[in-house]
């Protein structure tokens, strides 16, 4: 426990410093008056000083669901998103801001307020099958908002330095770099990799909101969030599902329900049981990587695991959980958010060094997904057009993958879209319309974003965090 208490006592990534930064900014250089006004009217800085206390119980959370804390939650929303059952755009909302919120903030505070059922829509994923998505109602979005702004502020002090998923100021890079130092030096060569079956559709919301009510002890709070819970998903079929299980994705506040109810299932039990031994968990959202030094502690935690996931009523994946011997002469790969890590030799020396490079599966579902957009709208856009959005989806594409030592997987995804692109350019009528010469002119005077190198790579230590 004292070393996620450490860990959990820097900067909330929430806050700014008031040292640090202090010097040249407004926030470090206000006098003790201003600092008293802004304490007042802030809701975020006053929730987080109090969140630093990490045996506090918030008792009166509800008080925070103000006509200005709204107002910042529908400025802060994406418009161009999917609307809910109710129909209701973000246009059509402003029409008449003040007044629906007031009537808003008037129905929570009289408990008169019911969360709406969720549309869902079912998005393909890389294995063929469909994820299904819960698509919240206008006003719900703004409630969920700042459910979501409060139980960050609340819970971030307490979650460990090596969650990283939906988390202020932490990203999946985060993720890749935390787990590429644990491993780059081969003192600990054994990893763990799990895969929770369903964890967001089997959620109990029974021992979630046992979780919750460890740190929010607010009846009103925890009576808004059993709403949402309880609201139930509304199916393409027109059947309304209501389950005692699950944090539909797509919802605004399930990213850090989930978080919270790993921290309690996983990541504090872990730091307590087995970070004293030297081992680390890396976790980004669902998935997780746990690192040990020696081949008996993994064993040991890979069996205690199974047993803590099922009194959390959480389920393995068998065929995509297990313990890997990655020492550097084992030739053992394993993946991790898209990336595989792999032992590889040194360019001009015959020592081995490790190397993070795309998933083959998932550069190949990527080109896949290239050439099925290629192919449905070649004749739908014009060539400018096709060519802006072709170089959209490169930049994305390196924006992610673009780490040091997958210059290589970077290329083969270039040259991959770019022979693609020629291919389908010269399908969009019944002759050959794009020669290969007029298609290397254009791409001399009009050239598709090249793979990023050298130092335009991502590095993978990052040592003022890992160091």
């Amino acid at each position: 426990m004292a070393m996620e208490r450490r860990g959990s006592q820097r900067l909330n990534p929430n806050q700014t410093s008031q040292s640090g930064r202090g010097a040249g900014n407004k926030t470090g250089s206000q006098s003790k008056p201003e600092f008293k006004l802004e304490l007042e009217t802030n809701s975020w800085l006053r929730i987080s000083l109090s969140a630093k206390d990490l045996e506090k119980k918030f008792t009166n959370l509800f008080c925070h669901f103000s006509v200005q804390n709204l107002r910042e939650a529908f400025h802060a929303l994406d418009g161009s998103k999917a609307i809910g059952i109710d129909g209701m755009t973000k246009r059509e909302y402003q029409k008449s801001l003040d007044a629906n919120l007031a009537d808003l903030v008037t129905r929570l505070h009289k408990g008169t307020y019911r969360p709406l059922p969720k549309r869902s829509v079912q998005i393909p994923k890389a294995n063929g099958k469909l994820r299904p998505i819960a698509i919240s109602a206008f006003e719900d979005k703004l409630v969920e908002w700042l459910l979501a702004k409060l139980l960050s502020s609340v819970y971030e002090p307490l979650f460990i330095r090596n969650s990283f998923g939906f988390r202020p100021n932490r990203s999946a890079h985060d993720a890749i770099k935390a787990a590429y130092c644990t491993l780059k030096d081969d003192k600990r060569p054994h990893v763990v990799e799990i895969d929770l079956k369903n964890f967001f559709d089997s959620v109990s919301h029974r021992i979630l909101m046992k979780l919750v009510k460890r740190r929010i002890t607010d009846p009103r709070m925890q009576g808004l969030i059993a709403r949402f819970l309880n609201a139930g998903i509304l199916e393409q079929t027109g059947n309304l599902k209501i389950s005692d299980t699950g944090t539909p994705q797509g919802s605004i506040m399930s990213p850090v329900l989930a978080n919270v109810f790993l921290h309690y299932a996983l990541d504090k039990w872990f730091v307590e049981n087995y970070a004293s031994n030297g081992a680390v968990i890396v976790r980004y959202a669902d998935d997780a990587v746990f690192i040990f030094e020696k081949e008996e502690e993994a064993k040991n935690f890979k069996a205690a695991l199974k047993e803590r996931l099922e009194a959390f009523k959480l389920n393995l994946n068998e065929d995509k959980s297990g313990i890997i011997s990655f020492g550097k002469r084992s030739g053992n790969t394993f993946h991790f958010l898209g990336f595989s890590f792999i032992w590889g030799k040194d360019r001009g020396s015959l020592k081995r060094v490790l190397r993070v490079q795309t998933e083959k599966q998932k550069l190949f579902k990527k080109i896949q997904e290239f050439t099925t957009w290629i192919k449905e709208n070649r004749s739908k856009y014009k060539l400018d057009e096709l060519w802006r959005i072709t170089s959209s989806k490169l930049r994305g594409h390196y924006n992610y993958y673009g780490v040091y030592s997958n210059h290589n997987k970077l290329n083969h995804f270039y040259f991959s879209v770019t022979g693609i692109l020629f291919k389908w350019l010269n399908r969009r009528s019944q002759r050959k319309s794009f020669t290969w010469e007029r298609f290397k002119k254009r791409l001399m005077y009009n050239p598709l974003p090249l793979p990023p190198k050298g130092a335009a790579l991502k590095p993978l230590i990052d040592r003022r965090i890992y160091a």
